[in-house]
């Protein structure tokens, strides 16, 4: 095995897979039960993540992407078994858009270097299907533990996280993390964004661990809570903002104490 990853053990049988040589700072997760072990998203496809998690579970490994977008789904092409939401499933049959791809490969986003076998300039998302389509309220069972899929639109329609109750683990994907929180694409919506916010806010008091899929992991579950008040001051004309330019044209940067949020220029 490369190096690429670095894995991170966040609780019992919860493993955080880092890819820490990128700017994406991209998180997977191999969630493993006593039957079955869920992999949550698999990374930018710049190493072999299937490799990686064989060697750390023998159990049967079914991927689960928190959403469609490329950084969450490079080595789905090595699974069988894939879930996502119904809202993104045909959305991984696409070709990714060669112009992202060819910006998030520019030298100077790599932070050390890549596997010796990877090509930076004929780097694809290899396009996949979906085995099953998941809905709100769906519960996936791996053997003494079991992850209840929400609905959490506003990044992308079909944005979903995972919630152990039992355990008090919430698996966010981009809905939550440490940095900018993108809101700018054309399937992104702020007001449906802000809802899904206030959702997982109301969670906060009955959970141990947010486990989000960029830069630090785990985080405290105070986070919802600051991330839903700054949605909501935006969406009152509360919140202040700058503009800034991005490989997205120019946008509206709104920034808080550990998050900011990027829309497009009304």
């Amino acid at each position: 095995m490369d190096d690429w990853f670095e894995v991170v053990t966040v609780a019992q049988d919860v493993h955080a897979i880092l890819e820490p040589r990128h700017f994406e700072q991209m998180i997977s997760y191999l969630i493993v039960g006593e039957e079955a072990a869920v992999l949550l998203d698999t990374g930018m496809g710049i190493g072999n993540i299937r490799a990686l998690v064989e060697e750390m579970t023998d159990k049967p490994i079914a991927v689960v992407n928190s959403h469609y977008h490329w950084d969450h789904i490079g080595d789905n092409h090595r699974f069988g078994r894939i879930a996502i939401h119904a809202a993104e499933a045909r959305l991984l049959e696409r070709e990714a858009p060669e112009e992202l791809l060819q910006e998030a490969m520019r030298p100077e986003n790599f932070w050390g270097p890549a596997p010796p076998d990877f090509d930076p300039a004929s780097y694809r998302i290899t396009p996949s299907k979906a085995e099953q389509m998941l809905v709100e309220g769906d519960v996936l069972r791996l053997g003494g533990r079991r992850l209840l899929v929400l609905h959490t639109p506003g990044h992308s329609p079909g944005s979903i996280s995972l919630l152990s109750e039992e355990e008090g683990f919430l698996f966010t994907g981009d809905t939550v993390y440490e940095g900018p929180l993108y809101v700018q694409f054309e399937d992104s919506d702020l007001i449906t964004y802000c809802n899904s916010m206030k959702r997982l806010a109301d969670l906060a008091p009955h959970l141990r661990l947010v486990l989000p899929s960029h830069n630090r992991t785990p985080l405290e579950p105070e986070i919802l809570m600051e991330v839903a008040e700054g949605f909501s001051r935006i969406v009152a004309g509360e919140a202040r903002c700058r503009r800034v330019e991005s490989p997205w044209g120019l946008l509206r940067r709104y920034e808080f104490e550990r998050f900011s949020v990027l829309l497009p220029v009304a």
